[in-house]
């Protein structure tokens, strides 16, 4: 009775602390993505505010908006290693091509006020997209349990142990 008592009460204490581990990885995933995502939106809005500031004069030629260009794209990076959705993370960095290789000094005050809200709204649906990548991180799915439970081969922890022994011995000879 007490073997069984043990044997069930560690698989019991393993699964726990796997699930508890994968809720953890997936909390701390959720955080990150909220915090890259946070970051690009807010380089977007400084990247515009600038081009606002700015126009028409020649944006290209002024290391700040090179600086706000660079910021962006570190934070698209840091996009790309926690978003799963690839063609998220590519709109992502489309646009923010857009914003610094569109020649805003060659528009006129119409056309210029049409493409900065083609690009807001585009960012908006972007936007959008970024809490849904959010939301359906929250949700456990099948796939992280199979992850959890990949660790445990115990075929191979047994092969391992047996190789280890038969070194032992050919050593030993």
């Amino acid at each position: 009775m007490n073997f069984w008592t043990l044997l069930i009460g560690a698989i019991s204490g393993y699964l726990i602390h796997a699930v508890s581990m994968k809720v953890s990885f997936k909390r701390n995933t959720i955080k990150n993505k909220i915090k890259v995502f946070a970051a690009i939106i807010d380089n977007w809005v400084n990247v515009r505010n600038y081009i606002v500031a700015t126009h028409p004069n020649n944006l290209h030629e002024d290391n700040n908006f090179d600086q706000l260009y660079g910021r962006t794209l570190t934070s698209i990076g840091e996009a790309i290693l926690v978003s799963e959705d690839n063609q998220l993370t590519r709109d992502i960095n489309a646009l923010n091509e857009r914003f610094y290789r569109t020649d805003w000094n060659n528009f006129k005050n119409e056309q210029f006020n049409s493409e900065l809200e083609t690009l807001r709204s585009d960012a908006i649906n972007i936007v959008q997209r970024m809490r849904d990548d959010i939301s359906k991180s929250t949700i456990l799915e099948i796939s992280d349990f199979a992850h959890i439970f990949s660790g445990l081969n115990f075929l191979e922890f047994f092969n391992r142990s047996r190789r280890r022994e038969e070194g032992r011995r050919g050593r030993a000879l």
